[in-house]
């Protein structure tokens, strides 16, 4: 489904000059006209304290101030402007390990180099669609994590009010 975007707040931040171009243009393509591009994470912070972005596109691997870094100091920081804003990661890591170290930071999507318009669109979309809600515990601050609603035995832990059965039956392969 196309979205009419040109309203949006892009944070922009990637080191790389080229690859910043690159995907400023394929933003603008999209109708994404304001957009701010930083070249690293320090500088994404100062930008947030006066832009206002609607979603931020980080890239991961960045000195002094890492992506990852950044991410971090968004959704933890006391003096962050918003714990809230959607974060799409670009990465030429797709380790499991990694892409764990960023759900566990915050990260709202993930892309993985090389880029094409479509994926990034396709991950704009996601976050358009599909917006989830945050959950805040003693060590995690960000969008909830799980892809699908799952069903809870017992009490959810996370909804006082709920109690949810599964009937397992249902799941069973044999006749």
């Amino acid at each position: 489904m196309p979205y009419e975007l040109e309203k949006l707040n892009v944070l922009l931040v990637e080191d790389n000059f080229s690859m910043r171009t690159l995907l400023r243009d394929v933003l603008a393509a999209f109708g994404i006209k304001n957009v701010v591009s930083v070249s690293d994470g320090g500088r994404a912070w100062q930008g947030l304290k006066t832009f206002p972005a609607d979603i931020a596109v980080v890239d991961w691997n960045m000195r002094p101030v890492s992506g990852l870094q950044f991410v971090k100091r968004v959704r933890q920081g006391r003096d962050s402007p918003n714990p809230f804003l959607p974060v799409i990661m670009l990465t030429a890591y797709s380790e499991r390990r990694r892409v764990m170290m960023g759900r566990d930071a915050g990260v709202t999507e993930f892309l993985v180099k090389p880029v094409t318009p479509k994926r990034l669109y396709d991950r704009i979309a996601a976050i358009v669609e599909h917006n989830r809600r945050f959950i805040r515990s003693q060590t995690y601050f960000g969008p909830d994590r799980r892809r699908v609603d799952k069903g809870v035995v017992g009490t959810d832990r996370r909804d006082q009010d709920s109690m949810t059965v599964i009937d397992f039956e249902a799941f069973r392969s044999d006749p």
